[in-house]
């Protein structure tokens, strides 16, 4: 009888897609605190007065909530001050006193410099991966040009991240089969069609 191996084809393959399109169960959210009195550092950060902790070590997958701590709005915008890669990978937007921003996952290795953009003498880093060995940033970053910023509410990761191997196709597969396997019972367990 050929319907136990077929009933048994489509259950693997149903299995295979949600395996595949189900987030790591091991991905984890990292904490960043937004320091009590980071406004008023006017440029003097150390490794826990701005940023807490100003260097973060994730793994591929992880994500990274920033807690403003502060009595004035903070931003965590990707990039330098300086350079034309400003929120290119991530931007919270400004996160008001008493609130949070939440990344999506950093799905490439790499290390991510960010700042403040109210404060750009506020920095700090997200060392994804195998990149961990990098250098911290400067402590004291020059403002540079802020023209051309965006303060849009963008909170998703445009920049460096990549599919998971399976996404689209696992999809399609389930659907397939969650098909397949309704088509098939229908057939041979005499269900009405409509």
């Amino acid at each position: 009888m050929k319907s136990k191996p077929m009933g048994a084809l489509f259950g693997v393959l149903a299995l295979v897609a949600i395996i595949a399109i189900a987030q790591p169960a091991y991905a984890a959210n990292v904490p960043i605190t937004i320091s009590k009195g980071a406004s008023a550092t006017n440029g003097t950060c150390s490794a826990t007065t701005c940023f807490n902790p100003q260097v973060a070590n994730i793994n591929v997958g992880d994500t990274i909530t920033w807690t403003n701590a502060d009595t004035v709005g903070h931003t965590a915008t990707s990039g330098k001050p300086s350079d034309n890669q400003t929120g290119t990978v991530f931007d919270s937007s400004l996160i008001a006193a008493g609130k949070s921003y939440t990344s999506t996952a950093f799905n490439t290795a790499g290390t991510y410099n960010y700042f403040c953009m109210v404060h750009p003498w506020m920095t700090g880093q997200v060392i994804v991966g195998a990149a961990a060995t990098s250098t911290p940033p400067p402590t004291n970053a020059s403002s540079g040009s802020m023209s051309g910023t965006n303060m849009t509410g963008n909170s998703t990761m445009s920049g460096n991240q990549t599919v998971p191997e399976f996404g689209p196709v696992a999809s399609l597969v389930l659907v397939i089969a969650i098909i397949s396997v309704v088509a098939f019972t229908a057939k041979t367990r005499g269900l009405p069609k409509l």
